[in-house]
């Protein structure tokens, strides 16, 4: 694996390309009661809808990461894995699919773990 500073270089598109990009990871649930009605229909709407809020609030610079509680990742978290595991792949001389497959393999470990920490962490109401 490549020094994340390198990897953060890379991911930067459009006319900041090749300057530093901060990479803005938020998790989100679809249970949420103001997307709740939409979540129902389609998978991803609530990712998608975190990521448009980061954009408008955090700027171009910022690269939004939003997947939700059940594992659904957003447009510009999929785009970013996309080039990133092209970069990877050309400088580890592996598959694209199989730097692809580590990458969200990885994440979704690191995100389930998180969701258990959350869950393990809440104190329960006094009996």
């Amino acid at each position: 694996m490549l020094a994340p500073r390198v990897i953060l270089h890379f991911v930067q598109q459009g006319e900041e390309k090749g300057k530093p990009a901060a990479l803005d990871l938020t998790i989100t649930s679809p249970l949420c009661s103001v997307i709740l009605g939409e979540s129902c229909y389609q998978a991803g709407v609530t990712a998608l809808a975190a990521e448009t809020r980061k954009l408008h609030s955090n700027g171009p610079k910022c690269i939004p990461l939003a997947v939700e509680t059940y594992g659904n990742w957003g447009k510009q978290a999929h785009d970013t894995f996309s080039r990133l595991a092209s970069f990877l792949a050309i400088h580890q001389s592996s598959p694209k699919a199989v730097v692809v497959a580590e990458i969200y393999g990885r994440l979704n470990v690191v995100l389930v773990r998180s969701i258990a920490r959350a869950i393990l962490a809440r104190e329960l109401p006094p009996s």
